[in-house]
């Protein structure tokens, strides 16, 4: 995993356990924020974000803090793992930060990264009731699959979620012709 990936204004360097820390100041009373996230404990004390992080940052995985680069504020996480070819993504962004672009920012970052690692293509999955972050994969050049079920114990079992896939060969095609110019969140 590489050590740093930057962009205009963010860093995305390795997630820590010291992280725990600022994950359970963002989320620790934020309910709607913990359930739109497949598996974030509820609630997410210091101990269950360590728990978390623990998991993410096995070594099949590439799980980055996102980090604001004026200021080193911790804004969320990002990663992916699983299947080499077409690895699945997920991400989250705190609450006070919703709604500047940081999401995109950083899913763009990883989809360059994970290009770079020869993946196909990346897959990520929504919950139904959250389309700010399906607004946030199409930006970058996720096409909606549809919908289909996933077991998320967290989440009390079998749950909806929308399927989104990202094909590089696509997107590259996307990105030349200026569609993914000027995207935000």
């Amino acid at each position: 995993m590489a050590s740093e990936l930057r962009s205009h204004r963010l860093i995305l360097r390795a997630l820590q356990l010291e992280d725990a820390v600022q994950i359970a100041a963002l989320l620790h009373d934020d309910r709607d924020a913990i359930r739109r996230m497949s598996h974030m404990p509820d609630p997410c004390t210091v101990d269950a974000a360590r728990e978390w992080i623990a998991f993410r940052t096995a070594p099949e995985a590439a799980t980055f803090a996102i980090v604001r680069a004026a200021d080193g504020v911790f804004l969320g996480a990002i990663g992916f793992g699983s299947l080499p070819e077409m690895p699945g993504v997920g991400y989250w962004i705190g609450r006070p930060h919703w709604g500047q672009g940081y999401a995109t920012e950083a899913l763009q970052l990883i989809v360059a990264y994970a290009r770079g690692l020869g993946a196909k293509g990346l897959q990520a999955e929504t919950f139904p009731d959250n389309p700010a972050s399906a607004r946030v994969l199409a930006k970058c050049g996720f096409q909606d699959r549809g919908l289909g079920l996933r077991d998320y114990p967290a989440r009390g079992g079998l749950v909806r979620v929308r399927i989104h896939i990202l094909h590089f060969a696509t997107h590259d095609a996307r990105a030349e012709s200026g569609c993914d110019e000027g995207s935000s969140s």
